[in-house]
């Protein structure tokens, strides 16, 4: 394991395995629940991407209330087609998964984003979405 230290962020990497821990830039808030590896994905996704702002109000959104794309687009003023593209790319990260397999199926968090709602919080903060 070779350790490295940069001003901001401390991290290892287990060269085996290409396996590493990343323990996050000192902002002086704890989110030492919060599965380092989610977390990049997490800002890849929504930080990371031009649609990433969207893709935020959609899980911010959908977090009390499931919905459909339909009333997602209509609440957010996006077109239909925009959010069945961003919740597509949600779901093939496991963010929103379906409710049913039907016409005007409802889109909710998975677990894993409702346990790290802190990750979510955070970034939409430092992006200004919150």
């Amino acid at each position: 394991m070779m350790p490295f230290e940069f001003p901001i962020i401390s991290f290892s990497i287990m060269m085996p395995k290409g396996l590493f821990s990343f323990t996050g830039a000192n902002t002086g808030k704890d989110n030492s629940n919060t599965d380092p590896r989610f977390k990049m994905i997490l800002w890849s996704i929504i930080a990371g991407t031009r649609g990433g702002v969207n893709r935020a109000k959609i899980l911010n959104l959908i977090k009390e209330t499931p919905m459909n794309a339909n009333k997602i687009a209509t609440v957010l003023d996006l077109d239909h087609k925009t959010v069945i593209h961003h919740v597509k790319i949600l779901a093939k990260n496991n963010l929103v998964v379906k409710a049913e397999k039907e016409y005007a199926a409802e889109y909710m968090l998975t677990r894993i984003i409702k346990e790290n709602q802190s990750a979510l919080e955070e970034i939409m903060e430092k992006i200004g979405t919150k």
